[in-house]
This record gives C-alpha cells, sequence and structure tokens, in this order.
C-alpha cells in the first residue's frame, strides 16, 4: 500500500485531500470535544499518516505540540512545507505507522488523530498499530479515528467497521460515533466514513 501511495503523491494525485475544506468544520467541533477535557496547553499530539499536514497543521495552530508520520517522503516534505509557510511548529517524521516506536516520533501523546490511515492496512498491520499506539501514548490519551465503512472494493481501501477498531485497540473504550460530514468526491460517496472517539478506562 504504501508504495501505491508513493507512485500517486508522484503523480500529484491526492484524492483523499479533497474533501479537507468541507470536512474542517466537523473536524474543528470534534478536537473541540477532545479539547474540552484538557486545560490549555492542550499536550502533544500525532497525527497517523499525515500525508501533507492539513491536520497536523491545524492541530498545532489550536495550541497542540504536534508531531506528524507518513511513510511517504514526499508527503512529508510537503507537510514540512506547509507548516513552515503558516509559520507553526510541527516535528513531521518519515515512518511506518506500524512502527512507530523505532520510526522515532517520541511517547506521552494526549491525542492521537488517524484520518483515513486505518483504512488501508491489513488485518496484521492494524494490530501492530494498535500496540504501537498503546506504547506512545499517555495513560489519560484521546484517539480520534476516520474510517470508512467496510466493504470490498477492488484496490481501494477495504474501510473498517466498529469491530476492527475494538479488536486493534483492545486496550481502549469508544466513547463517540459521528456519521462524516464533509462532502466526499463522487466515487467515494458509498465509503460512508464514521468518526469513532476512543479513549484509555
Amino acid at each position: 500500500m504504501s508504495r501505491w501511495y508513493r507512485i500517486l503523491y508522484g503523480m500529484g494525485f491526492t484524492p483523499w485531500e479533497q474533501d479537507a475544506d468541507t470536512l474542517a468544520p466537523q473536524f474543528r467541533s470534534l478536537i473541540a470535544t477532545v479539547e474540552r477535557k484538557r486545560k490549555p496547553p492542550h499536550g502533544a499530539a500525532l497525527d497517523l499518516g499525515c500525508g501533507t499536514g492539513r491536520w497536523s497543521v491545524e492541530l498545532a495552530q489550536r495550541g497542540w505540540a504536534v508531531v506528524g508520520v507518513d511513510v511517504v517522503p514526499k508527503a512529508v516534505h510537503a507537510a514540512q512545507r506547509r507548516a513552515e509557510s503558516v509559520g507553526v511548529d510541527v516535528r513531521f517524521v518519515e515512518g511506518d505507522v506500524t512502527t512507530l516506536r523505532s520510526a522515532g516520533v517520541g511517547s506521552g501523546f494526549s491525542f492521537i488523530l488517524d484520518v483515513e490511515c486505518f483504512n488501508h492496512l491489513s488485518d496484521s498491520q492494524r494490530e501492530a498499530v494498535g500496540r504501537e499506539v498503546d506504547a506512545v501514548a499517555a495513560a489519560d490519551a484521546s484517539l480520534l479515528l476516520l474510517v470508512w465503512r467496510r466493504a470490498r472494493r477492488g484496490p481501494l481501501p477495504p474501510g473498517a467497521s466498529r469491530a476492527d477498531l475494538e479488536k486493534a485497540f483492545p486496550a481502549w473504550r469508544i466513547d463517540g460515533e459521528w456519521p462524516y460530514e464533509g462532502e466526499l468526491p463522487g466515487p467515494l460517496k458509498s465509503a460512508t466514513p464514521r468518526w469513532y472517539l476512543l479513549s484509555r478506562p
């Protein structure tokens, strides 16, 4: 899957980022839900599969100390340029979400974000992500994920169900679930994404 993304980034074709503007209002509302449980400064945040850094930068602008991680070098470089262009400090790391510790992202994250990265992983990779997140998250951390409905879609991501999340993150509790309110490109409308907010009991 990482090779597929490298090819698409190389072509400049990133359809998964086309809905960012319409997604932003709901994203900000959900982040505010997380922030209400914490006093500023909010703490450290980790953006899994950060891509070109759209949401990493948004979190940094809200006062989070952000680390973004992505396996595609071109995406990481674009993310760095994005952060520099708006004058926020975000550390971007080239690394695999299934090996966060060896990637050197750090630890003690109060908030972990995954906007559609989990969708693309195999079951074994999801279990690895769960173990790595457990290792780098703070004891009182929150985890927010956006996932597609699970289905067979040929070369497109298979998506994930609530049960898939519970299996990958057995030490976490699902506190909230919301339908996606952004505007997806036509071919992806059937994906019917949902947000899930998890916490450590």
